[in-house]
């Protein structure tokens, strides 16, 4: 469970064990949904404490593990790249400041459920590595998971509400850690983000544009990211058609 990294034969992607962790990471999800489907706004405010609480421990535990076993590279064990914000999002809903707190809750919820699931999906820095009962394996699926849990649960609850200047504070929100991220990239030869280059994303197009030109791929990595805000309009879209049914 705790093994170095090419001790065993990893998962790798889309095996038999990745599509079944995919179901089974769905199924979860999908029964919490069910098992809560009441909860209250200031339940959810609770809960997103307890996982700030919970998922930093298993952050540092990663962090700990990972230089203890030589990955002293800041690709290795820096929680900076994009669905790390995660991490940094849940410790902003502890403020009673609304509008600090909803620079968190803007995050959970016009990313969650897009990146989670994506990573899920495509688990390429921990299923590449290490075999299905490792730690990285469970804690990256467990990680996502509640991801994309929290933000469901975030519309269901009606924990903020979704408009246009949640989607300014989600852009101002990403732009901080992508700015600081291509900082320490410049400086330190790392991939934060993967705004450097494209590394393990499995998406041959952006090899493509990263091999013609360094800096436009950076910035439409930046855009897909910032993209992410247009949750808004889906959500306005749906929210107005199913009120207006219902008046109907």
């Amino acid at each position: 469970m705790f093994s170095k990294p090419g001790t065993y034969k990893a998962v790798g992607m889309f095996s038999t064990t990745h599509i079944i962790s995919i179901f089974a990471c769905l199924f979860l999800i999908v029964l919490a949904v069910v098992l809560t489907r009441n909860m209250k706004k200031q339940t959810y405010f609770t809960m997103l404490k307890v996982f700030s609480v919970v998922l930093t421990c298993l952050e540092l535990f990663k962090i700990i593990w990972s230089i203890a076993n030589g990955q002293t590279g800041l690709n290795a064990w820096m929680p900076l790249y994009f669905c790390s914000l995660f991490i940094y999002s849940l410790w902003l809903t502890w403020f009673k400041n609304k509008e600090i707190r909803d620079f968190g809750l803007s995050f959970i919820a016009m990313a969650g459920v897009i990146a989670g699931l994506a990573f899920i999906i495509f688990p390429t820095t921990s299923f590449n590595n290490y075999p299905i009962w490792h730690f990285q394996c469970l804690y990256s699926m467990l990680y996502h998971s509640t991801f994309v849990y929290s933000s469901i649960m975030l519309f269901r609850t009606k924990a903020v509400e979704i408009n246009y200047k949640l989607s300014l504070k989600y852009i101002i929100f990403c732009l901080i850690f992508m700015i600081l991220a291509i900082i320490i990239n410049v400086n330190f030869n790392s991939n934060l983000m993967f705004l450097n280059n494209p590394s393990v994303i499995p998406i041959p197009i952006l090899r493509t544009i990263y091999n013609f030109s360094h800096l436009l791929y950076t910035t439409i990595i930046m855009v897909v990211y910032m993209l992410m805000a247009l949750v808004t309009g889906v959500y306005k879209i749906f929210s107005h058609s199913y009120k207006h049914k219902k008046l109907a």
